[in-house]
């Protein structure tokens, strides 16, 4: 018995594509060992076959996608940013492709006060900045340096350089000149003086925005200060003053802080060569003074008013500036300690020998 199968091309409807069959089928023998059935398609045979390279780990797949990409995600390999796939995704595959996949890995990337997780196939730190977008510009860094091979972490040290000027006043100097014109221990200012200004440049470097030491560059003297000059009398002018004691004739009335001692009161041991004599190797009494010979020359005379007259004959370790201790024998000492004027008697002494300017 033979059978025989006809296929109908033409668009139908199913019932009359069935009524057709079955007339067909009771009319005429079948013969099975000449059916000729066009086989179905079926998803093994749509699959071609290509060959992953998975950073260096070979991987053989039948894939039913038509692209890299789909195929790449039918194999269930996870593609990272950074991952270089040759070649590219929306390439078309065929069969007996090769797929090569160079994986990307992970980095830590600190800049900016911020993390970025950023993947990458490059070694050498300055290949992953420029990939990451990254720039270093000036005195920027990195850690580890730009030529290093970076394990896990680069870090970008932002370097920003601030300058400033700063001005600081310069003192004007004192100076002093003498004037003929105008008398002993009075003073006139002959030009008033004037603050400079220093000028110093500095650099403020910012590490990350945290400010170092500022560093000094240079300095210079944006404007010169002007001394102040001040006039000192030099005219000596003769005076009288009536006392208890008669008339003095002075050419110098000072004020002074006046004390007073004996020998057994200048605290020098009894046994000393030297004890109850002055500087000039006099037996101390009433009339003997001891004075700062910087500003009294010793052997000057002088009036003190309660006191009377005397002589600097006498130092003292104590005896410092317009001080004036005042000389006793034991037997008439008489307690000092308060302020005097003490009026220098002529004759003057010659101009080299006079302090003009008295603290």
């Amino acid at each position: 018995m033979r059978y025989y199968i006809v296929y109908i091309t033409a668009v139908k409807s199913v019932l009359a594509s069935i009524a057709l069959m079955l007339v067909i089928a009771s009319c005429m023998p079948i013969d099975q060992e000449n059916i000729v059935v066009s086989p179905e398609p079926t998803d093994i045979d749509l699959r071609i076959p290509i060959n992953i390279i998975d950073d260096g780990k070979p991987i053989s797949f039948q894939s039913g996608s038509n692209t890299v990409g789909r195929s790449l995600a039918d194999v269930g390999l996870d593609i990272y940013a950074g991952d270089e796939i040759e070649p590219s995704l929306d390439t078309l595959v065929y069969s007996g492709m090769t797929i090569n996949i160079k994986r990307s890995r992970p980095i830590l990337i600190s800049v900016d006060g911020i993390e970025i997780e950023f993947r990458t196939h490059h070694d050498i730190v300055s290949d992953i900045l420029r990939e990451a977008g990254v720039t270093l510009l000036g005195r920027d860094y990195s850690e580890p340096s730009l030529s290093a091979k970076a394990i896990g972490k680069i870090d970008v040290v932002r370097v920003v350089d601030e300058y400033r000027v700063e001005y600081e006043p310069i003192p004007f100097d004192k100076q002093w000149i003498g004037l003929p014109d105008l008398a002993i221990d009075r003073t006139r200012v002959q030009q008033s003086g004037t603050s400079g200004v220093l000028a110093r440049r500095l650099r403020v470097r910012y590490i990350d925005g945290v400010p170092s030491q500022d560093l000094l560059l240079d300095e210079w003297v944006h404007t010169a200060p002007l001394p102040r000059i001040m006039g000192y009398g030099m005219q000596i002018p003769i005076r009288n003053i009536e006392t208890p004691d008669g008339n003095v004739e002075y050419w110098r009335a000072v004020p002074m802080l006046a004390t007073s001692y004996s020998p057994s009161r200048a605290g020098t041991p009894v046994t000393a060569p030297w004890y109850g004599l002055t500087r000039t190797g006099k037996p101390l009494k009433k009339g003997m003074v001891a004075v700062d010979k910087r500003y009294i020359p010793l052997g000057s005379t002088m009036y003190v008013p309660g006191y009377g007259f005397a002589t600097a004959e006498d130092t003292g370790s104590g005896i410092r500036g317009l001080m004036i201790d005042l000389g006793y024998e034991d037997h008439n000492y008489r307690s000092w300690r308060s302020y005097v004027t003490v009026y220098l008697r002529t004759p003057v002494p010659p101009l080299d020998q006079i302090v003009w300017i008295l603290p």
